[in-house]
């Protein structure tokens, strides 16, 4: 034992030496190295090691590798290795970064930098003081997304009071509140008086007004939802008579939109590249903006290692200019300076991905979201869907099929007025019916712009 004790301690001193610690740290970890006198020796030159080499990351502009080695020089638990010192920097670090995510109005960042020092073991009062107003900001921007203007505005008295000093993004933000507030307003009045009245495109086009200001408020979707049951959207690219012929595995549309009975509506992107841009009558993009964006000003490229982001014109990742990038879920990018869109996966099996425009920019028609659809979408209740149906019983899935699409149901379901059993295949324009649910799917022509 005595031997292999010797070795193992040998072992860990030439790993000290040649700086590689993590090596060090698991040799003086095993068994034959415990309780041995000379490992005390060992395990403090290694916290010191550990130490140095975060002060190291520090100034190299790498707080994260500075707290993964702060970490392993705690966890040694040696007196006078310098570990307190290097936590109080990367404290202080941390709550500076913090308060400068708040001064640019970005409490979502702010929010995830406290959640990972709270990971690490930090306590501070002033840190307590900018986690509350980091989601009390967050409360007033979900009341807004609600229609809850007045309750955000005084959410927003107790952020300042919570910020003292000149914070100029929150009264950016405080200003923005009140003028959609008055705009939402009057809208939502005009709103009501057309659902009354049944003018039915009225509502269409009021309640994307309305959804502009506020784009979680309920009512108007309900009305949207509405809506959109009492007139048939002027978006089919195939006259009636064809709605049911087969289509030729060429002539497949690229896009399609799913239409939801009381829940929405989505742009579906089949094909491997989009393209992103303002939405003109003489330009092609599969993602058309009524936004501040150039025709052409991004394309998103589906591959084996995920999806690709390419610039064609200025835009922003979480914040930092990039011309590629490969996105990763909950990735926020910035098209030109204001129109900006939050990626998500949130089905870890499927590679489809989806596209929601959190700044309220919006298409030339009525959408929740575009969705980038591989093999497979799936609706249902639950998180991990890429439509959220919280009352269906099971999920729906809308899978590729011979160039088109087939839908898969456990249960009995009616595909254009037929009954199916557990699965069936969609004309270019079909309507299912699942349970009390109904949608339906429909092509998209050339330039969705025009129609």
């Amino acid at each position: 034992m005595l031997g292999f004790a010797w070795l193992t301690l040998r072992q860990a001193q030439e790993a000290l030496k040649n700086g590689r610690l993590e090596d060090a740290h698991r040799l003086l970890g095993q068994s034959a190295a415990q309780g041995h006198k000379r490992s005390w020796d060992l395990l403090q030159q290694l916290a010191r090691g550990f130490v140095q080499r975060g002060e190291k990351h520090l100034h190299q502009d790498d707080p994260a590798a500075a707290w993964n080695d702060l970490m392993h020089a705690e966890q040694i638990a040696v007196a006078e290795s310098g570990a307190g010192r290097l936590r109080q920097a990367l404290v202080r670090l941390g709550v500076g970064q913090v308060r400068a995510m708040l001064e640019a109005g970005e409490p979502t960042r702010a929010a995830e930098i406290i959640t990972q020092l709270r990971d690490r073991s930090v306590r501070q009062p002033e840190l307590e003081l900018l986690e509350e107003a980091a989601k009390n900001w967050g409360v007033a921007r979900e009341q807004a997304g609600r229609g809850e203007f007045a309750q955000a505005l005084q959410t927003v008295e107790r952020v300042r009071r919570l910020l003292p000093g000149p914070m100029s993004r929150l009264e950016e933000f405080r200003r923005d509140l009140e003028e959609r507030q008055s705009t939402f307003s009057a809208l939502l009045g005009q709103l009501h008086e057309a659902a009354e009245q049944g003018r039915w495109r009225a509502v269409v086009d009021l309640s994307e007004q309305v959804l502009a200001a506020a784009p979680q408020h309920l009512e108007a979707r309900k009305a949207r939802a509405r809506a959109w049951k009492a007139i048939e959207p002027v978006t089919v690219a195939f006259p009636p008579a064809q709605a049911n012929a087969a289509v030729p595995a060429q002539e497949v549309p690229q896009r399609f939109l799913l239409w939801i009975d009381g829940i929405g509506g989505y742009l579906v992107c089949l094909g491997s590249r989009v393209t992103l841009g303002q939405a003109t009558p003489d330009a092609y993009v599969d993602v058309p903006l009524f936004a501040d964006v150039s025709r052409a000003h991004a394309s998103i490229t589906r591959d084996q290692e995920g999806y690709l982001l390419e610039a064609l014109r200025p835009l922003q990742v979480n914040g930092k200019a990039v011309e590629k990038a490969l996105l990763a879920p909950n990735d926020r990018v910035t098209l030109g300076l204001a129109c900006q869109f939050q990626f998500r996966q949130p089905v870890p099996v499927s590679t489809t991905a989806r596209l929601d425009f959190v700044s309220g920019h919006r298409l030339p028609v009525a959408v929740d979201g575009v969705i980038l659809m591989a093999d497979t979408l799936l609706l249902g209740p639950g998180t991990h869907v890429h439509v959220s149906m919280p009352d269906l019983p099971q999920p729906v899935v809308l899978y590729r099929h011979k160039g088109g699409l087939g839908v898969r149901y456990p249960g009995r379901l009616g595909v254009d007025g037929q009954s199916c059993r557990e699965r069936g295949v969609l004309g270019p324009a079909s309507t299912v019916t699942v349970d009390d649910f109904v949608f339906a799917v429909e092509p998209v022509g050339a330039r969705l712009g025009r129609m």
